[in-house]
């Protein structure tokens, strides 16, 4: 039987009590954002091992089961495998003669191709790791007081800020709502005898596409409900004037700072070692 809910863990918050989920989350976005434009832009090993070592040191403070993280991963595994055989094959270099592995035609394998492929699929993967750990360690409630507080200067500019967060964060938690919805159709379709789990692929993939209808007609179903308890709880996202009222207030702590500061530090002298850093 397949259990989706336990194997993909992405977007769903684990409340825990730690460092990392105590943090105001107007700081942790900011640490958050920080860290992905650093992210998105090393391009050496040297500087990534860095990241990777930032990476380690954020799944020991959130105190968050490394095995837990990893399941996240089974959504983008595949993708990844398969764009990292196309840019290897299709990668591109004036230099990249003097690396030539293997070539047939268009198709070429260079000792380049497969470094530049390397580091650019290590650097999704620490992003995905970056996003998967805010989204585990911060609430729903926070996640949108956090992304309001940040772009409330944007209202003044007539930007309906409390609407597009409003439809981002739903975004994000719906991920988990979708995958234990699919678990439950896949459920009772072999309750009726389908199955999932044997022939071939194209067999299996046509098997799932059955259920793409009824996972439409039920997240329709569970937008509705929403939006019935949004409407019944008198949101008004998109009237003039209306503000969402907060369980508490954010405040910056001490701690809020350091943590922003020495983000700053770290991502400063990451950037440093890129420019220094050969490999």
């Amino acid at each position: 039987m397949i259990e989706l809910s336990r194997n993909i863990t992405f977007g769903q918050y684990v409340n825990n009590s730690s460092v990392l989920t105590r943090l105001d989350p107007r700081a942790k976005l900011l640490c958050a954002l920080l860290l992905i434009a650093l992210f998105s832009y090393v391009s050496n090993f040297t500087a990534l091992a860095v990241c990777f070592l930032c990476c380690i040191f954020l799944q020991a403070v959130s105190r968050i089961s490394v095995i837990y993280v990893l399941r996240g991963f089974r959504l983008i595994v595949i993708f990844l495998g398969f764009l990292y055989i196309l840019q290897v094959v299709f990668y591109y270099s004036p230099t990249q003669h003097t690396s030539l592995i293997w070539q047939w035609g268009i198709f070429a394998v260079s000792w380049e191709g497969i470094l530049r492929s390397s580091v650019t699929i290590i650097r999704i993967l620490l992003l995905f790791y970056l996003a998967s750990m805010l989204l585990f360690t911060t609430s729903l409630v926070d996640l949108t007081d956090g992304s309001e507080a940040l772009l409330s200067p944007l209202q003044r500019l007539g930007v309906p800020v409390n609407g597009l967060v409003m439809v981002f964060v739903i975004a994000f938690k719906f991920v988990p709502i979708l995958v234990t919805e699919i678990e439950r159709l896949i459920k009772a379709q072999a309750a009726r005898g389908a199955s999932f789990t044997q022939g071939n692929v194209v067999q299996r993939v046509t098997r799932f596409s059955s259920l793409l209808i009824p996972l439409f007609v039920s997240a329709f179903r569970r937008a509705e409900a929403l939006t019935i308890a949004m409407e019944a709880r008198c949101y008004a996202g998109g009237v003039r004037g209306w503000r969402r009222s907060k369980r508490r207030e954010l405040h910056f702590k001490r701690f809020d700072v350091l943590a922003l500061v020495l983000t700053i530090i770290f991502c400063a002298v990451t950037v440093i070692l890129n420019l220094v850093a050969h490999y």
